[in-house]
């Protein structure tokens, strides 16, 4: 369930980044990124476009996952949050 809800979440964060075609052809998917460890809910996102990078809060994990987008991997595990429902990123001071 898990990879389907990222999958979606990557769907939409490339359709972000990229125009549509003139025939309107929707979501596709474009990657999956496997979160072995991530356990319950996956909140909030925010999207780094410029460095092609995803920021989730994983609320049942107490974490937030920092995706490489490019790459196609977690590049980072952000721990020791409590229940962590909501972030923004601020790509001009990269925090």
């Amino acid at each position: 369930m898990k990879h389907l809800v990222l999958a979606i979440i990557i769907a939409l964060a490339g359709n972000y980044l990229a125009a549509t075609d003139s025939e309107g052809a929707g979501l596709q998917l474009k990657q999956t990124i496997s979160l072995p460890g991530v356990e319950g809910r996956i909140d909030h996102l925010d999207l780094d476009a410029a460095n092609e990078r995803l920021f989730v809060c994983a609320l049942g994990n107490n974490t937030v996952e920092v995706l490489d987008l490019r790459k196609g991997e977690r590049v980072r595990t952000i721990s020791g949050l409590g229940s962590p429902q909501g972030l923004v990123y601020i790509w001009r001071t990269r925090s």
